[in-house]
């Protein structure tokens, strides 16, 4: 008896890790600039495709569901002083960011539409708080 129902354990352990593993298929990807990829819990996203001279990184991912995910992170931005090929990066820490509207894409991946980030405390001047984007940042409609 001892031994059906171990057997019964392992089938049902089996079944919830396998179920666990198909559901994280499921879950929408980010994808940012072109070139990149689509991944979920990106460690760094570059915002300012052209140049590179705005990006998020060292993002700690609290929460990435199949409806939206939050991170914190460091924002770094190019002063452009003189210019931007000669500027200097300043790092900006405590920036949340969020990801949102997942879409479904012609090869059925599914990906978030929308970011947003919010600089907690010290922001650049001249540069708002908080800013809002369609993604991914380089075309229309939002699934490349």
């Amino acid at each position: 008896m001892s031994r059906r129902l171990l057997l019964a354990a392992v089938v049902v352990l089996v079944l919830v890790g396998a179920g666990s593993a198909g559901s994280a298929t499921s879950l929408p990807s980010f994808y940012g600039c072109q070139g990149t990829h689509a991944s979920i819990r990106p460690h760094s996203i570059l915002v300012a495709c052209g140049d590179g001279g705005y990006y998020l990184a060292q993002l700690k991912w609290s929460s990435w569901t199949a409806m939206a995910a939050a991170a914190t992170g460091v924002a770094h931005v190019n002063d452009c002083t003189p210019d931007c090929a000669a500027g200097h990066f300043h790092a900006y820490p405590d920036v949340s960011v969020h990801l949102a509207r997942p879409e479904s894409c012609s090869d059925k991946k599914l990906l978030f539409t929308r970011i947003e980030w919010k600089y907690l405390k010290r922001k650049p001047s001249g540069i708002h708080r908080q800013a809002l984007e369609t993604a991914p940042f380089w075309t229309k409609p939002h699934c490349p």
